[in-house]
């Protein structure tokens, strides 16, 4: 996600007989959605998903990517796994917080046109890493689908027809 708003922006503006990633008229609205996302969202990440990924993961990535996880967040991965719970209730209130009031305000600027906006894919993105990292038979997702009535499963099933790979 890393310079993501740049990347789509070029997109966009190399490829425009392609479908829009940003929805025309709503650049500034989603960068600073995106923006906002982000800086509520991703201090939240349970850090107990970076162990779960070193377990998951082959031992040469493992290897390279402990290391560089315990630096970021400066602590082990042992300590990022105390308190589970607090760190999943975290991160199901920063949902309801930091993306719930401003997506549902924003619903007629979102799906403008009937296409979803970047700032669908960033939200969608980031709980879709939970169902991805740690399995769909997961206690972890299994939660997180009750979160905010399932509106970001919802969410992620609304953009399942743009989930291709165009060969």
């Amino acid at each position: 996600m890393s310079e993501s708003s740049d990347i789509v922006q070029y997109l966009d503006k190399q490829y425009p007989s392609s479908l829009r990633v940003i929805t025309p008229g709503t650049l500034a609205f989603e960068i600073a959605y995106y923006k906002y996302f982000l800086g509520g969202m991703r201090p939240k990440w349970p850090k107990l998903g970076n162990q779960h990924l070193y377990e998951t993961i082959s031992p040469k990535s493992a290897a390279f990517i402990k290391p560089l996880r315990e630096e970021a967040f400066g602590d082990t991965f042992e300590n990022m796994t105390k308190d589970p719970q607090s760190q999943w209730d975290a991160y199901r209130d920063a949902y309801s917080t930091v993306a719930l009031p401003i997506y549902k305000k924003a619903e007629g600027i979102f799906l403008k046109g009937g296409e979803p906006g970047w700032a669908d894919f960033a939200t969608a993105s980031f709980f879709l890493c939970i169902k991805l990292l740690f399995g769909a038979d997961s206690k972890e997702w299994k939660s997180a689908e009750t979160w905010d009535e399932g509106r970001w499963v919802k969410l992620i099933k609304d953009l399942e027809p743009y989930a291709y790979i165009d060969e």
